[in-house]
């Protein structure tokens, strides 16, 4: 059954809060008119970014859901669901991956070092990030609007970007925020920098309810990082990409 009304689908959201953060991002106007919710259990299809990605709370729902997909869909699910959609589609990749939950707790004292990025900083946060496509690090979510729409700090060192951490969502009036586009250069590493940007995103974003970040379930030196900030692990899920219905 098709799910048309926020204070429906916002309940269920909240039964996991951190599971949903993404899910309670897309309530916002903005990104509402772009999402088809069905019930039961929950499941989402948006569409936006020039893709489509399809999102679920159990197994319920995800027959309907996948109905209105568009090939290739992004997948973001737990195993059980993973498994579930696995039967009728053709799935090219999957990566293990941690939503990890912000705790609260100090944070190390503030660093003059980072400073708020704005859209001015877009091409430096490009040519940061293109430093990572040869070893497959550079963050895959990054459009430019989301400097303006989130909260980006980052480190110069000798006029280029060292480091950067921004958010892929910051929904206040949900309640939500996820931390992402984490990134520092190869030859800036193991100077404290990822902390430092960290921090300060962090730190502006302090008062929401519910913050949290994704990270590969094999980076254990940036899970080391984020639990020392705070960040416990909250649940593990597949990052997949599937190209199309079985025998299609």
């Amino acid at each position: 059954m098709r799910l048309v009304a926020r204070d429906d689908i916002r309940p269920i959201l909240r039964r996991d809060r951190y599971w949903c953060l993404y899910a309670l991002g897309d309530l916002t106007p903005r990104m509402f008119e772009k999402c088809a919710w069905f019930t039961p259990d929950l499941s989402l299809v948006l569409h936006d970014f020039g893709t489509c990605i399809l999102f679920a709370m159990g197994t319920g729902s995800l027959d309907e859901a996948l109905a209105h997909v568009t090939f290739p869909v992004h997948l973001q699910l737990q195993q059980d669901a993973l498994a579930h959609v696995a039967r009728v589609v053709s799935i090219d990749r999957q990566l293990p991956m941690w939503r990890m939950a912000w705790t609260g707790g100090p944070l190390p004292p503030a660093d003059g070092r980072a400073v708020r990025l704005r859209a001015g900083d877009v091409e430096a946060v490009r040519r940061l990030y293109a430093d990572g496509d040869a070893t497959g690090e550079a963050p895959d979510f990054f459009y430019p609007e989301m400097i303006g729409d989130g909260v980006f700090y980052g480190v110069y060192d000798g006029g280029d970007l060292a480091s950067v951490a921004g958010t892929h969502l910051v929904a206040r009036d949900e309640g939500a925020a996820a931390i992402g586009n984490i990134y520092t250069r190869r030859d800036c590493r193991n100077r404290g920098l990822g902390r430092l940007v960290t921090t300060a995103v962090l730190r502006e974003l302090q008062g929401i309810e519910t913050i949290g970040l994704n990270v590969r379930a094999d980076n254990a030196a940036a899970i080391q990082l984020y639990e020392s900030l705070g960040f416990a692990r909250h649940c593990r899920f597949f990052e997949a990409l599937a190209s199309g219905a079985i025998g299609a």
